[in-house]
């Protein structure tokens, strides 16, 4: 199974381009405290510091993303590692949804699988 490396540095989006290459039917999105979308042009470390103030990350400088995580763990550690909110998201009907507690506890790869069988549609960044 293919892992993900993250860290501040690199651009929202191609955090994102390289999260879907891997679960093509999830995506992730970074927010503010208040629920609000940030910049895709933003590096990592830029978006918390525009949506929080300073960047101070708090945990590991990379992050390693696997399908063996849950989303919610998956959510948890970017947060601890970056200071920033990431919720994991799938589009159904032309529509972006949040996973919520249907797929938080099912592994990445679990949950990219279920929503392919439920019709959900692959992202295309």
């Amino acid at each position: 199974m293919a892992e993900i490396t993250v860290n501040g540095r690199i651009k929202i989006i191609t955090f994102q381009k390289s999260f879907v290459k891997v679960f093509p039917y999830l995506v992730p999105t970074l927010r503010t405290d208040d629920g609000k979308g940030i910049d895709h042009d933003l590096t990592i470390a830029s978006a918390r510091t525009k949506a929080n103030g300073e960047y101070k990350p708090s945990g590991e400088s990379d992050l390693s993303i696997n399908g063996h995580l849950t989303i919610k763990g998956f959510e948890n550690r970017f947060e601890q590692a970056f200071g920033i909110k990431c919720e994991i998201c799938y589009q159904k009907s032309g529509r972006l949804q949040k996973t919520n507690a249907k797929f938080d506890d099912m592994t990445l790869a679990t949950a990219n699988k279920t929503l392919n069988e439920e019709g959900a549609e692959v992202f295309d960044l």
